[in-house]
């Protein structure tokens, strides 16, 4: 009988927990654009706290005077670089949105005089501008003004939420950090606050990890294409190092237009570009990421791809751009209270921890 009813306990709780698990599943589908906020306020105000961390350590300023400088040289540095190259910055943004069209009427081209191309243009209309009647087209160029218009200010509203955020987060992270915990059981609470501080640990040295990478990458690339002779060289090494934030697959997001921009200058040049990428990518992939990774944080390349497709395809972008982290936190948790408290606790009884205050 006692058998009987510890198994119908068991299986009540085994029940209980996959509900559960359904139900976050289910809200996090629902929310996922609210929870990717909160997660890019937290990254946000890691990147701030630690930052405000390192200058009070350094000097003899408060934490939240140090917070606030370091807003202000953010502010200053990123005016300042916007500033500096505004210019160059816009005039090939310019000319490369003018040349890629012409680059792709190019390579429709040169698809069409192999069998292969003319079956993979076989799709494609000879004149799209037939598709378009006065009447859909004058409602086509609306909907899509009114798309990029309303985007482009979610976007902008996004990065408020992300920044305000943060910055809340970081003023006074000790206060945010034991009212959270003050919702679990006393005896576990310590335990909650080390995870949280390991949780803290990983996503600023995964920051730095993905700031370095990006920086190299970019700045590698723009200087391999202007030696090449590839036009808009600057704007092309940004994209490639802004896109390199994503893991996996922004490298080849960015190789798409390099490559369309490099096809007036021949296949050779077409070529060189392609292995530039290549050889920048294997460079950042076995050199570079296996360095910082000793050093800062290490992420199983398999796994990552995994979740990036999965959360791609349950949320979207902001699921992609938002995996690497994200992976990385929860790498921490399931080593830290499940395999390290649960699986390896010969008690089975979880970590004994002392209330806080």
């Amino acid at each position: 009988m006692r058998h009987t009813n510890s198994f119908a306990r068991r299986a009540a709780t085994a029940a209980f927990v996959s509900l559960l698990i359904l139900a976050l599943f289910l809200l996090v589908s629902y929310a996922a654009n609210f929870f990717f906020l909160v997660f890019g306020g937290i990254i946000f105000a890691v990147v701030i706290s630690a930052l405000g961390h390192f200058l009070s350590d350094k000097t003899s300023l408060s934490y939240n005077l140090s917070v606030a400088l370091v807003l202000i040289l953010l502010v200053v540095l990123i005016g300042g670089t916007v500033w500096a190259l505004a210019p160059v910055v816009n005039q090939q943004a310019n000319e490369l949105a003018d040349s890629l069209p012409k680059a792709f009427d190019q390579l429709k081209r040169n698809l069409s005089q192999t069998k292969w191309g003319q079956k993979l243009l076989d799709g494609i209309p000879e004149n799209p501008s037939k598709l378009l009647s006065s009447d859909s087209m004058s409602k086509g160029v609306l909907s899509q003004m009114t798309g990029i218009v309303s985007s482009t200010l979610g976007g902008l509203v996004n990065i408020l939420i992300v920044v305000i955020t943060g910055i809340y987060l970081a003023s006074s992270p000790g206060s945010y950090r034991k009212g959270f915990v003050k919702l679990f059981n006393p005896t576990y609470r310590n335990r909650l606050l080390d995870v949280m501080d390991q949780c803290y640990t990983t996503l600023k040295n995964w920051f730095i990890s993905r700031s370095i990478t990006m920086t190299v990458v970019g700045v590698v690339t723009g200087v391999g294409l202007a030696i090449l002779g590839v036009p808009f060289a600057i704007v092309l090494g940004i994209i490639a190092g802004i896109l390199n934030f994503i893991p996996n697959l922004g490298p080849y997001i960015a190789l798409a237009p390099a490559m369309l921009v490099a096809l007036p200058g021949g296949t050779s040049q077409v070529l060189y570009v392609f292995i530039l990428y290549m050889g920048v990518q294997s460079l950042e992939g076995y050199v570079l990421t296996p360095l910082l990774d000793k050093k800062f944080v290490s992420l199983p390349p398999a796994l990552l791809l995994f979740g990036q497709v999965l959360l791609g395809v349950l949320v979207g972008l902001a699921g992609v751009l938002f995996a690497s982290p994200l992976i990385a936190v929860l790498l921490v948790i399931v080593q830290e209270l499940y395999i390290k408290d649960r699986l390896e606790n010969d008690t089975g009884s979880g970590p004994v921890c002392n209330p806080i205050s």
